[in-house]
């Protein structure tokens, strides 16, 4: 065996061996993700009994598709705007100590949060009973990844799959970085996002269930775009994310 193939192993071993000294030093499945205080069973409550009473959970009546807090069984918005996903799973609203957790994942670098966050997403798609083959996830343009260092949506999809036992592969690619987005309403959007995804070469199979990860969904028009360029290969798409907004016309996501 040549040296520099072996160089690639030794590394991976080493590094593996590194982190499991790290984590045993600091173990990162054991605390509160909001405050940092032990809890007792992190894989059914990844949060502490006294966050818990001040987490804004997505548990009241919601749209059956989008998941978004509804009154009626399909909102308005997917009576409009039909949907290439059949179920979306948010376990929480974005707002309160939800939303600064889910910033603070993603701008602050703090990436041991996707690990609490998957658990309460995979709580949910197991609660429901549906059934999921392959997991994927929207993926960011080279360029912003390798600015901020990670995806958390992979990081997300990644531990999904761990709990769930199901494979996590890279079906999208970001083709480039859209212009300031937050302003525009769903319809804006949806025009914007054209031609921003593309879907790679990989296969599929009518039959499966395909789970698209995100970190956060409010109008949908990310998630049902890349939805859309698999829909006619695979069986049923599923969506989540950590959190779902309530979407009004001067939202977007």
């Amino acid at each position: 065996m040549k040296k520099s193939s072996v160089l690639p192993i030794v590394e991976h071993k080493l590094k593996n061996f590194w982190n499991k000294i790290v984590y045993m030093m600091f173990p990162d499945d054991i605390k509160c993700i909001f405050c940092g205080r032990d809890v007792p069973n992190f894989y059914d409550k990844p949060y502490c009994e006294d966050c818990e009473k001040t987490l804004p959970f997505n548990n009241g009546h919601r749209c059956k598709i989008c998941d978004m807090p509804s009154e009626s069984d399909v909102c308005d918005f997917c009576k409009k705007e039909p949907k290439y996903f059949k179920r979306a799973f948010c376990p929480f609203i974005y707002e309160k100590q939800v939303k600064n957790l889910v910033l603070a994942f993603k701008e602050s670098n703090k990436r041991y949060l996707a690990k609490g966050f998957a658990v309460l997403i995979a709580k949910r798609i197991l609660e429901s009973g549906v059934k999921i083959d392959k997991i994927t996830y929207i993926p960011m343009t080279e360029k912003k990844q390798k600015k901020r260092g990670f995806n958390q949506a992979k990081l997300l999809a990644d531990e999904v799959g761990k709990i769930l036992n199901k494979p996590v592969l890279c079906l999208f690619k970001k083709e480039k970085d859209m212009t300031e987005q937050k302003f525009l309403n769903y319809k804006d959007r949806k025009a914007a996002i054209v031609g921003t995804y593309s879907v790679k070469e990989v296969r599929l199979k009518k039959e499966e269930n395909i789970l698209i990860v995100d970190d956060i969904i409010t109008t949908t028009a990310t998630i049902n775009y890349c939805a859309g360029l698999i829909y006619p290969q695979v069986s049923n798409i599923y969506v989540c994310g950590v959190a779902r907004t309530q979407y009004t016309e001067k939202t977007s996501h």
